[in-house]
């Protein structure tokens, strides 16, 4: 049998606080923040503005209409290209970065982070079936060497589990998702200050011929894949070699 054990968690309660009392927010937009050591807000779309206030990870925030702002600010801050977008968090507005905010759920959970190991398989399957609802049953293909095991969810996640003698291996296909959302939800899942510096001293940014980060590879014992997609999916392809059996 697959080494997952199922873990039941009661419902996550949400305060008052997480809802904006402003006019003008758009709820169904509603962002979380990814950036590991949280992300500052700011009084202009620029880094060298003045800070307001650094949000925690996992706080979500309200973009609001900005009537001041005539045309975008796009920016390129690391890796990531993204743009400067005005939000509000608890009665404060200001301006953050949009690379480092995520429409996907953040992980927060023991049984979706690692334990010291670097190990994403277990963080990665416990999230999406935590997360998303599953959209009928699974699909299992029995290859005799390979079984694989094909989930879909609703809002168009897709879940795939092969598994041999030799590896066990998951990939995950996110719909309406871009690749630096991707790379800080993996990020987000790591336990210790330790495994995310050798997740980002390990990571390698492939560009497609626009200049664009299209793949990115993170060269550990259990090697990470996240890969951008057409139609704004990513595919994440996370590789243990510790405990194929083919037995799924």
């Amino acid at each position: 049998m697959k080494k997952m054990i199922l873990i039941l968690i009661g419902l996550v309660i949400f305060t008052a606080d997480s809802f904006s009392t402003n006019p003008v927010t758009d709820e169904e937009k509603l962002m979380s923040v990814v950036a590991g050591s949280g992300l500052k807000m700011r009084t202009a779309p620029k880094l060298s503005a003045q800070t307001i206030k650094v949000i925690p990870f996992g706080d979500m925030v309200f973009p609001v209409i900005d009537t001041a702002m005539t045309e975008t600010v796009e920016d390129r801050i690391e890796w990531m290209e993204g743009e400067w977008i005005k939000v509000e968090h608890m009665g404060d507005q200001g301006y953050v970065f949009n690379g480092f905010l995520t429409h996907l759920p953040v992980p927060q959970f023991d049984f979706e982070l690692t334990y010291e190991d670097m190990d994403l398989v277990s963080p990665l399957e416990s999230y999406v079936s935590y997360r998303f609802d599953r959209d009928g049953e699974p699909v299992i293909y029995d290859n005799n060497d390979e079984i694989k095991m094909v989930t879909k969810y609703e809002g168009g996640h897709k879940k795939t589990e092969i598994e041999d003698a030799f590896m066990y291996q998951i990939k995950v296909v996110l719909n309406d998702t871009e690749i630096h959302e991707a790379y800080n939800l993996l990020k987000g899942m790591l336990l210790t200050g330790y495994e995310k510096t050798t997740y980002e001293q390990n990571a390698v940014f492939v560009e497609n011929k626009y200049g664009e980060i299209s793949k990115i590879r993170i060269n550990i014992d259990m090697p990470i894949e996240i890969k951008q997609l057409s139609g704004n999916q990513v595919q994440i392809r996370v590789t243990n070699y510790s405990y194929g059996h083919c037995g799924l």
